[in-house]
């Protein structure tokens, strides 16, 4: 027989199911000292706890995530022990990808009727090393290109430091929305190396991107290698603001192209129309992950073979997680003149080994 009941007979009724229940407790990190973190545990890995609370059960599920403007993971799991801390063990490279950034964490546990702890925040050092800092713009306003700016220009800047060494030679990529406002600029670090690095990105460059974004990647080349930077990416207001979700989900919701996990000549194989490009132009691919220093840029001077073969067979560095691994990818062409264009990004999904396990091809 079913008994229906009055909205406030509901929630008497669940309230006695939840009487007992929390409230959930922060998570912490072991090796944090007044919400700092140092490189030097980031090396060794960490250890994150949340207090076992009263409603909680052996055998409850949670699910633990950490992220940042660069980084994040999730892990899930299932309480283990009665009154006893449950501990979760991050990985090296997993703390690694945090360093120079601040990072938030919190849990969920899905049996309680509030399963969201609160949020703990930490400060993660940078460590010593040869990767490039992620540029900035100065007069972007919560990753935003204001539109008062648009006309007058910005300055980008890089951060001296590490990769930045006298003589070092750093190349600059900036793409949009538009194929017109691209630019690809290359420079050498000198004579002091201690002072950042600050380009004019000029209005051409800006206003066609009006009411989108832009991307930037920078690579050091200096007697120790080649460093690429993290991606920035910003958005270029408009005279309208865009339309908002009221709860948005923080990914990119476009329909990714699946690719099959074959791997040739180190990668997966990707083509480049040659379209438009002339011998002597250089063709740029650049691709990003959400991992952190994953990304990468690839030169290539185009002959006179390639336009009459009507591609350029590419091949895009990657490896097989567990999980779906999504990628973007866009060209630039440089051309011998110094004009750039750029290309609209391809989005693309590499079935992880869970994925391509179930659905061999």
């Amino acid at each position: 027989m079913t008994n229906y009941i009055s909205l406030e007979e509901r929630n008497r009724i669940a309230d006695e199911f939840h009487r007992g229940q929390g409230p959930l407790l922060p998570a912490t990190i072991d090796e944090a000292v007044d919400g700092k973190i140092s490189y030097a545990y980031l090396e060794k890995g960490l250890t994150i706890r949340f207090p076992f609370v009263e409603g909680m059960r052996v055998g409850g599920p949670y699910h633990l995530t950490m992220g940042s403007a660069d980084a994040g993971f999730g892990i899930g799991g299932q309480i283990q022990e009665e009154n006893q801390d449950t501990l979760v063990a991050v990985s090296a490279d997993q703390a690694l990808a945090f360093q120079g950034q601040e990072a938030s964490l919190r849990y969920y546990y899905f049996e309680f009727e509030e399963p969201t702890s609160p949020l703990t925040q930490y400060s993660i050092e940078e460590g010593p090393g040869e990767r490039i800092f992620k540029p900035q713009v100065d007069e972007a306003v919560d990753g935003v290109i204001p539109l008062a700016v648009l006309s007058q220009g910005v300055n980008l800047r890089i951060k001296a430091g590490f990769s930045l060494t006298l003589d070092a030679l750093v190349s600059i990529y900036w793409w949009g929305t538009h194929a017109d406002g691209c630019f690809v600029k290359h420079l050498t670090v000198g004579p002091d190396p201690d002072e950042d690095l600050v380009v004019r990105v000029e209005p051409a460059h800006l206003m066609p991107h009006k009411g989108g974004r832009v991307r930037v990647i920078c690579t050091a080349l200096s007697t120790t290698g080649t460093q690429t930077s993290l991606l920035l990416e910003l958005k270029v207001a408009s005279g309208l603001a865009v339309p908002e979700a009221v709860y948005p989900v923080d990914e990119d919701l476009r329909i990714p192209a699946q690719v099959q996990p074959i791997i040739e000549e180190g990668g997966i194989p990707l083509l480049l129309k040659t379209q438009g490009m002339a011998a002597g132009d250089v063709a740029i691919l650049m691709s990003y992950t959400v991992h952190p220093y994953t990304g990468f840029v690839r030169r290539y001077y185009v002959k006179a073979s390639d336009i009459e073969a009507g591609q350029i067979r590419f091949s895009v560095p990657t490896w097989f997680p567990e999980d779906d691994l999504y990628i973007w990818v866009w060209g630039l062409i440089h051309r011998r003149d110094g004009g750039v264009v750029g290309s609209p990004d391809f989005f693309l999904v590499v079935p992880g080994m869970h994925s391509a396990s179930a659905n061999p091809v």
